[in-house]
Order: structure tokens, then C-alpha cells, then sequence
């Protein structure tokens, strides 16, 4: 239902997701009044009276608009377009975003996908198949590597967990120091950094962009890989220095980079990523939004919120996470 007085206002960018969400969520809470709303303009008549906002991809300064707004919840579990220094509700409003084990495991199969092409030889046996040519080739084993993730999260954890049931070696790092089950090491904040780095054939990102992220992946990091290691993003595209990344491949110190997120969404036309012989660049599809896998987790929080009892996934804002 849709109407001026809608409490719930629900936000994509995707028209097509609109009738899933408009069915999950009306079956399941099937007394609420809800908005939905793709556009600015769509969603300008329920700003004065929506309590509630969620989804994702709002357009900047929505959410300032909405006098009576007191929780947002984010379809993704990322957040850092919301918070910290551009957070300006202060205590009023709550943040939440969505539980990223629910999102993992399509992130899980991206990336498993992104290693095992280049472990396993993938561009080398098409093209020898395209030639109608049948030589032998000896192809890598993920058991051959040691893949380093950066970011040990509900997402990160799950990556980590999975390149390891398949043989590879698998350290992690994270900005404070604790143990992880899913790797075999854990390396902790900016003092061992170089150490984590160092030890990686290939390196998987799964890392917000915050205050101590954004850069972080420049030439330095870079040349501290192993020679002719792979990188991975599917975290946050700002993590990674572009012009640090692309001569890193110019010079063999990379043998390849698989992008999913970049600095700038879309990608600028001419970019040099585009055309790059060692990228491999996906529209950031690593980990969608599917309404049947984060609806109901908004539900359990819309329950929690109008009973009073705390919400899952909550976010300090001036941390980002």
C-alpha cells in the first residue's frame, strides 16, 4: 500500500526488484502502509511522513528531508555512503544495515570463481579450444597459494572459510587483533600490514572504505605481494590506488587484477581498467541485492524496532560500521 501517510519508505535503485519487495514485504507485514520508490521524484511524497527508510543508493540528502525519520536500514552491508563525518542526525536516528552472512555466500562464489580461473589456467585452455589445438597443459592448484584477506567480517570470514576447504592457505587481516577459525593466521591493524601483504600470492579485499581504508592498496602495499600475485576487490573500490594498481601490472609485479567495485561507479568511459589486457573488471555484481535473501532480515528488525527491543546489525555511524 502506498499512500501520504506510508510510515515505511523503501528505496532501489532497480525498478525490477520492485514488485519482489513489494510482495515479500507485504506479506509480511501486511498492516503497515509502505512506499516504494526508485527516484527522487518518486519518493518526494512520502518524505514529511515516513518514519522508516530502507534500501540503498538514496540520492544525496534524501534522508535530511525526512522530519520524522528515525531508522534507516541499508539493503547492503556496506554504509560508509551514510555515516561518519556526512551523519548528521546524531543520536535520533538509528542505522542498521543488513547481516552480511546473508549477502556472502554469491561473494563466496565470485571470488572462489576469480581464483580458480587463473589458478586452474581458464583463459589459456579457451584459447587453445578456440584454436582447435590439443595440448597438454599442466594447470596451478588453489593448493599452491597462499590468499590473504583483508577484511575478516561476516563477509570476509566466509570467503576465507571456503578458498580454505579447498586447500589453499589462508591468512586474514583485520583492524583489530582476534582469532579467526577461517585462516590460519590472523594479522591486526597498521603495525603488521606489510607482514600480512607479504606473505600473499593472492590477495582478496573485502574492506569498507573508511578514514584508515581509502588508499590503503597503493604502490607500496602492491610491492609488497609476491611477484605476479592476483588481486581481488569486492570490497570498496576506494581502497585500492588505480595508477598504483596499473603500473603494478604494467611492471609483472601483479599478474592480474579481478575488479568488482571502483572508486568511481559506473566506471568512467575511459578508464584504463577497460581495456586493460591484465583486468578482469564485473559491474559490481559480486553481491547483490536479492529481496528474497534480505527481506527477512529487515522484517526481524521492523518487529524489534516497534517493540522496542534491540535491532540486529546496528551501526556506529562515526566508525562506518
Amino acid at each position: 500500500m502506498s499512500s501520504p501517510d506510508t510510515g515505511l519508505l523503501v528505496y532501489t535503485k532497480y525498478a525490477d526488484d520492485i514488485p519482489r519487495f513489494r510482495e515479500l514485504l507485504g506479506q509480511s507485514l501486511p498492516d503497515e502502509a509502505i512506499a516504494f520508490a526508485t527516484s527522487a521524484q518518486e519518493a518526494a511524497p512520502h518524505l514529511a511522513h515516513a518514519s522508516v527508510l530502507y534500501g540503498w543508493g538514496f540520492p544525496s540528502g534524501m534522508a535530511q528531508s525526512m522530519p520524522r525519520l528515525r531508522w534507516i536500514q541499508k539493503m547492503g552491508a556496506g554504509v560508509e555512503d551514510l555515516a561518519g563525518a556526512r551523519w548528521p542526525f546524531g543520536s535520533s536516528v538509528v542505522l542498521t544495515r543488513t547481516d552480511g552472512r546473508l549477502i556472502a555466500p554469491r561473494m563466496v562464489e565470485y571470488v572462489t570463481w576469480a581464483v580458480l580461473r587463473r589458478t586452474l589456467g581458464a583463459e589459456t585452455l579457451h584459447a587453445l579450444s578456440a584454436a582447435r589445438r590439443w595440448n597438454y597443459v599442466e594447470t596451478g592448484s588453489i593448493r599452491q597459494h597462499t590468499v590473504g584477506v583483508a577484511g575478516l567480517g561476516e563477509i570476509g570470514t566466509e570467503i576465507a572459510s571456503a578458498l580454505r576447504s579447498l586447500g589453499a592457505d589462508v591468512v586474514g587481516w583485520r583492524r583489530t587483533a582476534s582469532a579467526s577459525a577461517a585462516v590460519r593466521r590472523v594479522y591486526a591493524g597498521s603495525e603488521e600490514l606489510a607482514a600480512f601483504l607479504s606473505c600473499c600470492s593472492i590477495l582478496v579485499l573485502v574492506l569498507p572504505t573508511t578514514s584508515d581504508t581509502g588508499g590503503l592498496i597503493g604502490h607500496d602495499a602492491l610491492y609488497r605481494l609476491k611477484r605476479g600475485a592476483h588481486v581481488i576487490n569486492v570490497g570498496r573500490g576506494g581502497v585500492i590506488d588505480d595508477d598504483a594498481l596499473i603500473a603494478a601490472l604494467d611492471d609483472g609485479q601483479l599478474s592480474h587484477a579481478t575488479l568488482d567495485v571502483f572508486a568511481t561507479e559506473p566506471l568512467p568511459d575511459q578508464h584504463a581498467f577497460w581495456t586493460h589486457p591484465k583486468v578482469t573488471m564485473t559491474p559490481h555484481v559480486s553481491g547483490p541485492l536479492i529481496p528474497e535473501d534480505v527481506v527477512p532480515h529487515f522484517v526481524e528488525n521492523f518487529q524489534a524496532f516497534h517493540a522496542g527491543r534491540p535491532m540486529r546489525n546496528a551501526v556506529a555511524p562515526e566508525r562506518k560500521y
